[in-house]
Parts: C-alpha cells; structure tokens; sequence
C-alpha cells in the first residue's frame, strides 16, 4: 500500500510539476511561422497544396505560433516574403523557434533544392537556379540568426511538370546537410515523389497536423511521428544543436503526454524516436552521433 501511496505521489508530481516546466519553457520561447501553398501552376493547378498550408497555418497559430501564411505567390512576392520573415524572426530574438512549411513544386538541381513560385518558366534545367527559389538561400541566414532552432518543412516533392527538353531533373528532392540548429523535412523520400492526391488535402500534411495537435509531444516526436503515418515521408536530416534543442520543446503540453513523453525519453536516452513500435537499428544509427555528444 506504501508503495502504491509513493507510485501515485510520483506520477502526480510528473504531471503537475512537469506540466508546469514545459508551460514555462513554451511562455519564454516565441514562435513564429511562415506557411506558404503554391497551387495555381501555368501547368495546371495542384488540388492540395492551398488547402493544406491553410491546415498547417491553422494548426501553428494553435500551438502559439505567430503565423504568416500566404498563398500563389510569384517570383518577386515571394523572394520578398522570405526577406521579411528573415526580419521578422531576426527582431524575435534569440528565443525564437522558426517553422516554415512550403507546398507547392519543389525540385533538386546539383545536390541543391528549390522551392517554385507560380509563375516560373522552366523549359530546360538551367533556368532551375534563376526561375525557382534556392532553399538554402533562405534557411542559412535563419541559421545565422542564432535563435533556438529552425524547422523547415518542404511539401514539394512531386512529379515535375519543368524541364521538358535537354537533360532531364532528377526527382523528388535532395538530402542535404543542415544547418546549425536546423531540422529539414520533406513530404518524400530523398530521389522519390509523393503520389498524386486528389485532395482536398495531401496525406502528409494531414499526418503531420494531427501529430501536432498532440498535446505535449516534444517537436522531434511530432517529426518522427509523421513518417510513420506517411510512409513515403523521409527521416528529418537535423544539425545536432537542433537535436539538442526540439528535444525539449514541446507543442501545447498535456498531463497525459508529459508523463508519456518523459517516460519514453528516460527509456532511450534523448532519442527521442516516437512510433508504434520500438526504433528501429537504422533509426537508433540516424541520431546516435547527436545522441552520443549530449550524453557524454
């Protein structure tokens, strides 16, 4: 019975206490967001992609998120959006979490990615670098910033309507080494699309919203998560510093997913790999240099 008394205690203490540590964590970050749905393409319209950055937009500013969400933009509009969203997280502060979700057509040129604006002409893959938005462009200055850490979502993978003469793209996007402080996403496997949806939404954004409507899951669960429930969906490529940072922060906290989340992480050491069933060797292998430096 004493020890049932103590069990109870112990448990009330994790809910109470650590509710109220990850509701302090959250109230002294800020959070801002820039959700952006390419769709109407010359080629034809997407059926997705506005309707699942209007999902992600609404999703973000629940969980505290100060949102910027736009939609159909060009070349100018938006190279200028990104510029002021780079501004916008640069005045935050050093306390700042960036998300940025693109959807739309992203492509691979060179081992780089690109994010496409709705009114690109890309007969051939040379007018890759000048009609489409370099990625990296915009995550290393957000990098630079120094802030608490950078999430960066691409929806883009999908067959390419582009470069129909000369040599052909490759497909879907490229692997490519982050940032400091830095998690990229994609909606595909590195070299793969996503199947086409009819709508109105895509799987993967629909995965990845109701991850982030579980209260108290910490941000890399919610990336991890979201794999599992689209298979297609790649495992994030992260820096180690935004390993160490995501790990301890959190969407909105619940009792229940306090409890769950803390348990898990004492189990395997900060890895922070959430799925149905126990991590896998490959996944243990993908974190375990992060893993290793923050338990040394």
């Amino acid at each position: 019975m004493k020890h049932q008394r103590n069990l109870i205690l112990a448990l009330l203490s994790v809910l109470l206490f650590g509710g109220t540590a990850l509701a302090r964590a959250q109230a002294a970050e800020t959070r801002v967001a820039l959700v952006i749905g390419n769709a109407n393409y010359p080629s034809g319209a997407l059926p997705t992609p506005a309707n699942d950055a209007g999902l992600i937009a609404q999703t973000l500013q629940a969980a505290g998120f100060d949102v910027t969400g736009v939609r159909d933009l060009d070349q100018d509009s938006l190279r200028k959006t990104f510029r002021d969203f780079i501004a916008k997280v640069s005045a935050a502060g050093p306390d700042t979490v960036s998300f940025v979700y693109l959807s739309g057509y992203g492509l691979q040129l060179e081992g780089e990615n690109y994010f496409v604006p709705t009114d690109a002409n890309i007969a051939r893959d040379v007018n890759v670098s000048s009609e489409a938005l370099r990625l990296s462009d915009y995550t290393k200055p957000l990098a630079a910033l120094g802030i608490k850490a950078n999430i960066v979502i691409l929806d883009g993978a999908r067959a390419s309507p582009f470069a129909k003469s000369g040599p052909p793209l490759a497909g879907g996007l490229a692997l490519v080494e982050p940032d400091p402080g830095t998690l990229i996403a994609f909606n595909a496997a590195p070299g793969t699309v996503a199947q086409n949806e009819a709508g109105p939404y895509s799987s993967y954004a629909q995965a990845l919203a109701e991850m982030m409507r579980e209260g108290g899951l910490p941000f890399i669960t919610t990336i991890a998560q979201t794999r599992y429930s689209n298979t297609r969906a790649m495992r994030a490529p992260m820096s180690c510093s935004a390993f160490a940072a995501l790990s301890n922060m959190h969407w909105k906290p619940s009792a229940s997913r306090v409890a769950e989340s803390m348990a898990r992480h004492s189990a395997w050491k900060g890895w922070w790999i959430s799925a149905p069933t126990r991590p896998t060797m490959l996944e243990r292998a993908l974190v375990r240099p992060c893993a290793s430096r923050l338990t040394r």
